[in-house]
């Protein structure tokens, strides 16, 4: 049993009522949350998180001085830059005895050595990045279930107590419905460099290389099928938000551009000799390891596929005999579709035990229907 003191706080702050601060208001709220929440924002920002619902009451965010001095717990959910700028106007203020401050920053060593270096000891800061998100931004965009079932990094500071890190991480988890792994703010960086900054950078110059092509050979972008689509849709997020995640952690992805620059020379050299069979197959290998859900499940779901017809009502046919049966879908994704025939589905069970009565189930609907092995 944990001997962790609940975390439970009266006000709840949040700087910067965006997609993902006004997404955690809304969790809160659909959680049955009974605190105050306080929001911090631009004009606008406030005036769309009041219509909303994301917030209780908001304030500019010069108000960061007063507000703080009645929160228990407080999202600092701007930009990189402006989180860090925040930390270190924290550090000037009155901020009370055991308030938690958190943030929702891509990348942690930066903004967690600002809390280590400017905020005082009997705050608690706790680094925070959650692994979902929208191609949409700003409050509108706000959906109380954005954390359902996604990994939620924790990078505490050194002089947060452990039993604060996990009275907070137990409150995340039942408030926003996300399970939340620890790691060091280092660590964090080193992963997302290689799973997240590298590659985006990746897709940029993909789509770059096929511009230049396109200027050449006219027609080449018009016949960019799925799979470039699918490995390039990334490049379209603008320079505006990834420019503080680049320039936060450069150090760790440069080692990783180098790998690949590496790694493509080797695929160069294995294309002239025919010798790309082993990089296949290493590839395919790992790739079948990765977990299929998109929102990051730290224990990898059961997956179930299921062939429909191309037609109204097949995923509700579904998810209503789910229902009926208490059997809950964590995760849902077409395949495939082949236009007025069929398509594919893949579904996402918590246990192998339910993977297999969901197969059943469907099974009995007349669906081909099988578990991934």
């Amino acid at each position: 049993m944990s001997t962790s003191p609940a975390f439970n706080p009266k006000t709840v702050a949040i700087y910067s009522v965006g997609l993902l601060g006004g997404s955690i208001g809304l969790a809160l709220k659909a959680s049955g949350y009974k605190g105050r929440i306080v929001g911090m924002s631009s004009p606008a920002g406030i005036a769309a998180a009041l219509s909303l619902g994301c917030i209780d009451e908001g304030h500019p965010y010069a108000a960061l001085d007063t507000i703080i001095r009645d929160t228990d717990c407080l999202f600092l959910c701007s930009p990189i830059h402006a989180i860090i700028a925040a930390i270190e106007r924290l550090g000037t203020l009155y901020v009370p005895e055991g308030c938690v401050i958190t943030d929702v920053g891509s990348t942690k060593s930066e903004i967690v050595a600002a809390a280590q270096f400017c905020l005082p000891a009997h705050a608690h800061f706790i680094g925070g990045h959650p692994m979902a998100g929208s191609e949409k931004r700003g409050p509108t965009a706000a959906d109380p279930f954005l954390f359902q079932n996604a990994i939620y990094v924790l990078t505490p500071r050194e002089k947060t107590p452990e039993n604060v890190v996990s009275g907070f991480a137990a409150f995340l988890d039942a408030k926003l419905g996300c399970r939340h792994a620890l790691l060091a703010p280092g660590a964090h960086d080193t992963i997302a460099a290689a799973v997240s900054h590298a590659p985006h950078l990746l897709a940029v110059a993909l789509v770059n290389v096929a511009a230049a092509m396109e200027s050449r050979v006219p027609g080449t972008l018009s016949l960019a099928a799925g799979g470039f689509r699918d490995m390039t849709r990334i490049a379209s997020s603008p320079y505006a938000l990834w420019n503080d995640i680049l320039s936060t952690n450069k150090s760790r992805i440069a080692p990783v551009i180098d790998e690949l620059i590496t790694a493509l020379t080797s695929m160069k050299e294995g294309l002239a000799c025919d010798g790309l069979m082993d990089a296949f197959d290493a590839a395919a290998a790992t790739r079948a390891r990765i977990p299929g859900s998109s929102k990051g499940f730290i224990q990898a779901p059961c997956d179930v596929f299921v062939v429909v017809k191309d037609q109204p009502g097949m995923i509700a046919l579904m998810a209503n005999a789910c229902a009926k049966e208490n059997i809950n879908i964590k995760d849902i994704e077409v395949i495939m579709v082949r236009e007025n025939e069929a398509g594919t589905i893949r579904l996402a069970f918590e246990t192998k035990n339910i993977a297999a009565a969901a197969v059943r189930l469907f099974r009995g609907l007349g669906l081909t229907a099988w578990e991934r092995e």
